[in-house]
């Protein structure tokens, strides 16, 4: 009987683990990250950038913007806390730190450039700015291929 529910449980334990990858793959696609700024993907490959972001009540706004248009299409971005009880629960009074993703498609072959900038607390003084950032990927897209 031990040994039973033993099997039950690892089970269902990587039942759960294979349904969220799944899950994360359709959200996000492939994640870049800072480390990979010139990928190649093929065309209707779906990825998101990401990035850490501390939360508004700390100051950090992070924006997207994709030139040349018509390359990929951005199609949301979201914050994803953290630790495990953030995720659950929600962030404390105060916010909670966390990784942002922007999500996109590689619609048409080419290469765009997708900039994402933390404007820190409005960008309003020298120090503001001074602590904001800006990232650059150079996303080129490949024919879609045979399936």
């Amino acid at each position: 009987m031990l040994l039973w529910s033993l099997a039950v449980v690892i089970t269902l334990a990587g039942a759960t683990w294979a349904a969220l990858t799944l899950h994360d793959q359709a959200t996000y696609g492939s994640e870049l990250t800072e480390t990979t700024r010139t990928p190649t993907l093929n065309q209707g490959d779906r990825f998101s950038l990401a990035v850490p972001d501390r939360g508004a009540s700390v100051g950090d706004s992070w924006t997207a913007a994709v030139a040349p248009d018509g390359i990929v299409t951005a199609t949301g971005n979201r914050k994803v806390m953290s630790n495990v009880w953030d995720r659950i629960f929600g962030p404390a009074m105060g916010g909670g730190a966390g990784t942002r993703y922007f999500t996109f498609t590689a619609d048409n072959p080419g290469a765009a450039t997708v900039t994402l900038s933390n404007c820190f607390q409005g960008c309003h003084d020298d120090y503001t700015r001074g602590v904001s950032r800006t990232v650059s990927w150079t996303i080129t897209v490949g024919q879609r291929g045979p399936r």
